[in-house]
């Protein structure tokens, strides 16, 4: 390279392109964002088992319950999960079992679930207080 800047080289010899990530633009105000703006990465790309919090022990929970994708997912209740799974294993469930059900349809609703939040103790810590609430009003 001769004088002056050098720029990078592609293997073909010429400048090789340089990405520049620009930010998102500004909303009119009264736009409405389509759902996949709104959600974030689409859901036929996610699969359960990326989700956090999520091992194998919850696969097998998941496939008891009849639950293949993270879109069917988004369309559960927590709750509904866990009393179900408790009937249909015939055995008690750990309380632990709900928090985590609440953490995988929270993040499979919000693909931009802030990082806490994709964490079962995170549900773990709120369905105590909510416990405590309960108790304190009887």
């Amino acid at each position: 390279m001769t004088g002056g800047a050098s720029k990078p080289l592609n293997g073909a010899g010429r400048p090789a392109r340089v990405h520049v990530h620009r930010p998102p633009r500004a909303q009119k105000v009264g736009t409405v964002r389509s759902r996949q703006q709104a959600q974030g990465p689409r859901d036929d790309i996610r699969q359960l088992g990326d989700l956090i919090s999520i091992g194998p022990a919850m696969m097998r929970d998941f496939e008891l319950l009849g639950i293949r994708s993270v879109g069917q997912l988004a369309k559960q209740n927590p709750q509904r999960m866990y009393t179900r799974l408790g009937r249909v294993t015939g055995q008690r469930q750990d309380p632990c079992v709900l928090d985590t059900f609440c953490a995988a349809v929270a993040q499979a609703r919000n693909a931009r679930l802030p990082a806490e939040q994709c964490q079962w103790w995170y549900w773990s810590g709120k369905r105590k207080k909510q416990e405590k609430g309960k108790d304190a009003n009887r």
